[in-house]
C-alpha cells in the first residue's frame, strides 16, 4: 500500500514538471520572437532621438586681423637730408623703394586708413597680408620721390597733412596734393592746421586746429576727411571728444604695434620705419 502511494505521488510530480517545462519553453520562444522584431540599436535611437545630431562642420572663424601701419616722414636722398639736418626722420629713396618692393613681392595689399577703420567698425575681415603706408607732415619730397615710387608699384599712400604748412617752403602745394589724391593712389587726412601738440591745448584752441584743417581739406580736395593723426602722438580726453563730436571715425597715434581686432579705433598703432629692411620691423 505504501509502495503504491509513493508511485502515484511520483507520477503526479513528473506530470506537473513537464507541464511547467512546456510553459517555460513556450515563453522563451515568444520572448525570442519578440526580440527578433526589434532592430539592433532601436532602443539606443529612441533614447537619443531628442539629442542634437553631431556635426562635422567647423565653427566660423571669429573676426580678427593684424594690420601694420608703417610711418614715414621724409623720403629723400640721404645726402640731401644731411645738408638740411633731416637725417633722423629721413628714409633714403633707394631704401624706400626697396621697402615698397618688398611689400609687393611678399604679397601685401596696401589700403587706405579708412578701409581699416571700417573693418574695425563693421567687424569685417581684411586680407591676411594687409599693410598701410602713412607719411606725415606733407613734405615736398613726397611728391618728388615717394609718389613716383607709389605709381611704379601701384601702392596706396596715406598722407597726414597739417594744412597750415601747405604751400610753404619745403612742403607740398595744394596743386601737388590735389594731383596725387586724384590719382586714386593717395589719400590725405587731418593732421591739424599748424602741427600743434594737442594734448596741452585748451579745448577751444584744439578744436580750432582740428576743424580748420578739416574744412580746408574738404574744400580743397572735394571729399569728406574723417581720419585724424595726432601730431607728436599727443592726445587727451578732450581731443577724443572733439573728434567723436565732429564725425571722425579713427585716430592714429605714434605708438608701436600691430592693429588687431581689439585695437581701440581712436588709438591705432603705427610703426616708425627707418632705413633697415622691412623684415626687421616684423613684416
Amino acid at each position: 500500500m505504501t509502495t503504491l502511494l509513493l508511485v502515484l505521488i511520483s507520477a503526479v510530480i513528473v506530470v506537473i514538471f513537464r507541464e511547467n517545462q512546456s510553459a517555460d519553453n513556450s515563453t522563451e520562444v515568444k520572448v525570442f520572437s519578440k526580440l527578433k522584431e526589434i532592430n539592433p540599436g532601436q532602443n539606443f535611437r529612441l533614447i537619443t532621438q531628442d539629442k542634437k545630431t553631431p556635426t562635422t562642420e567647423q565653427p566660423q572663424i571669429s573676426f580678427c586681423l593684424r594690420v601694420p601701419i608703417i610711418l614715414y616722414h621724409h623720403i629723400q636722398p640721404m645726402k640731401a637730408a644731411q645738408e638740411k639736418n633731416e637725417t633722423t626722420l629721413t628714409v633714403d629713396v633707394k631704401n624706400f623703394e626697396s621697402q615698397v618692393a618688398y611689400l609687393v613681392s611678399s604679397g601685401y595689399k596696401t589700403i587706405p586708413v579708412e578701409q581699416l577703420a571700417q573693418a574695425l567698425i563693421k567687424r569685417q575681415k581684411l586680407p591676411s597680408k594687409t599693410a598701410i603706408i602713412t607719411i606725415d607732415d606733407g613734405y615736398r619730397d613726397i611728391y618728388t620721390y615717394a609718389y613716383p615710387i607709389a605709381k611704379k608699384y601701384n601702392v596706396i599712400l596715406n598722407l597726414m597733412i597739417p594744412t597750415g604748412l601747405i604751400g610753404r617752403e619745403g612742403f607740398l602745394s595744394w596743386h601737388q596734393l590735389q594731383e596725387m589724391v586724384n590719382s586714386g593712389l593717395v589719400f590725405a587726412y587731418n593732421h591739424t592746421w599748424s602741427h600743434a601738440s594737442l594734448g596741452s591745448l585748451s579745448r577751444k584752441r584744439a578744436e580750432a586746429e582740428i576743424l580748420l584743417a578739416k574744412q580746408q581739406l574738404t574744400s580743397k580736395l572735394g571729399r569728406d576727411v574723417n581720419i585724424f593723426a595726432y601730431p607728436y602722438g599727443s592726445k587727451s580726453d578732450v581731443v577724443l571728444d572733439i573728434l567723436q563730436s565732429n564725425g571722425f571715425i579713427a585716430g592714429l597715434t605714434t605708438s608701436h604695434g600691430f592693429n588687431q581686432c581689439d585695437t581701440a579705433i581712436y588709438t591705432l598703432h603705427r610703426n616708425h620705419i627707418g632705413n633697415a629692411p622691412l623684415s626687421s620691423y616684423g613684416l
